[in-house]
């Protein structure tokens, strides 16, 4: 177990080390394991901490609180984002901290009734509340969606401390080292982990960058990865630009899945019709051809997209499922939809696609253009006369 790391005066790191994890909520990939991190802060009068760490750890945890101070004297527990990688030893915290209070926002305070079951002292805070330790300010900073409704960042005042909770963290363990300069550059670790959890959030990183944007940042304690005491503003700049728009052309995609050909040659109509119209870009890609990575830039480059679909025993294809997948995982600008597909025996893939196009809010300007077998003449124009409509419905958008 590592020991507390005083990072300022009367400021300790109390996080937890899990060099060895290697998926993170049964989702993400953590090849370089990850930290919890949690902080306790002293002021002349009062004592706060920081967030807590996963529940697996709370003993070590406890401990590292009572080597610093006597837990009766505990004053804030501040609680920026109530997931259970930074709550789940909060209970126990609250069951030796008799006068203890638990700071955090409106939304985080409901999360955390219904997981503890239990009464507890609270105070919720607004944008731009503050708190006094003695000698110490803390201001508070509401950054819902990022990536949960609940969350916000705590500042130090002063000594220009962003406790920035997921934000501008990464999963990444370096076993002994909790500063950014003590290890190597794990830039790729970062982006990593923004793409998993921050992608869909992107302009709620953006919101919450220009509230910030005007402060002195000296120091930023995240929630998972080495402490960023080096160039903190280049990883804030990072996130933000990972978080940016990357095109501003008028664009529809066309992904499809052909085993037999079919649905391809379809999809070579729909092309050919969206071409037609002006002032729209339209690329066409057989989703075998492109990476779970590229798939999801497409979907957020996308004024429309328009899906091929075969119906394999009796279902969507489980690449194409994947691909459906995604559109939960990216932030969309677009709502504009299409479906095509071939089928054999049975055609129940267009309609599984639609329903979870239309449970997302798509709208389908026209029905699915099906195709028993081998497309038709008739069937080819119906799938132009799909992309033309789609195109032109992009064409209309400002």
């Amino acid at each position: 177990m590592k020991e507390p790391v005083e990072i300022k005066p009367g400021l300790f790191w109390i996080g937890s080390e899990d060099p060895d994890l290697r998926v993170f909520d049964d989702l993400f990939p953590t090849e370089h394991g990850t930290t919890y991190n949690a902080y306790l802060l002293k002021g002349t009068d009062k004592t706060a901490i920081i967030d807590t760490v996963d529940h697996k750890y709370v003993d070590e945890f406890m401990d590292k609180v009572r080597s610093l101070v006597d837990l009766a004297t505990i004053d804030y527990i501040i609680v920026n984002h109530t997931e259970q990688d930074h709550s789940g030893s909060l209970a126990y915290l609250l069951e030796n901290c008799p006068k203890a209070v638990v700071v955090s926002s409106v939304a985080a305070r409901n999360f955390l009734t219904n997981q503890m079951h239990k009464p507890f002292n609270s105070q919720t805070v607004k944008d731009g509340d503050t708190l006094d330790l003695g000698g110490r300010q803390l201001r508070f900073i509401i950054a819902p969606f990022l990536h949960w409704p609940d969350t916000m960042f705590t500042r130090l005042e002063g000594e220009n401390v962003l406790f920035s909770c997921d934000a501008f963290a990464a999963h990444y363990c370096a076993p002994g080292k909790i500063f950014n300069d003590e290890v190597d550059d794990f830039t790729s670790a970062r982006h990593f982990y923004f793409d998993c959890i921050f992608r869909p959030f992107k302009d709620k990183v953006l919101s919450a960058v220009e509230k910030i944007r005007h402060d002195v940042i000296d120091m930023i304690c995240p929630s998972h990865g080495p402490i960023i005491r080096q160039d903190p503003w280049k990883v804030i700049q990072q996130f933000e630009t990972w978080s940016k728009p990357t095109s501003f052309s008028k664009k529809m995609f066309i992904l499809y899945i052909s085993p037999h050909g079919n649905t391809e040659s379809m999809a070579k109509a729909v092309f050919d019709g969206a071409s037609a119209i002006n002032g729209v870009e339209v690329v066409s890609y057989h989703i075998s051809h492109l990476s779970s990575d590229e798939v999801r830039t497409l979907m957020e480059e996308a004024d429309a997209l328009i899906f091929g679909i075969p119906t394999i025993n009796r279902d969507i294809p489980k690449p194409m499922w994947d691909v459906l997948a995604y559109l939960s995982t990216v932030k969309l600008k677009t709502n504009i939809a299409g479906l095509f597909g071939s089928f054999g025996w049975s055609g129940e893939a267009c309609k599984m696609a639609e329903d979870r196009l239309k449970g997302m809010g798509f709208r389908l300007p026209l029905p699915a253009v099906k195709s028993a077998f081998t497309p038709t003449d008739e069937l080819l124009t119906q799938c132009e006369e799909l992309g033309r409509v789609i195109a032109e419905e992009v064409q209309k958008k400002n």
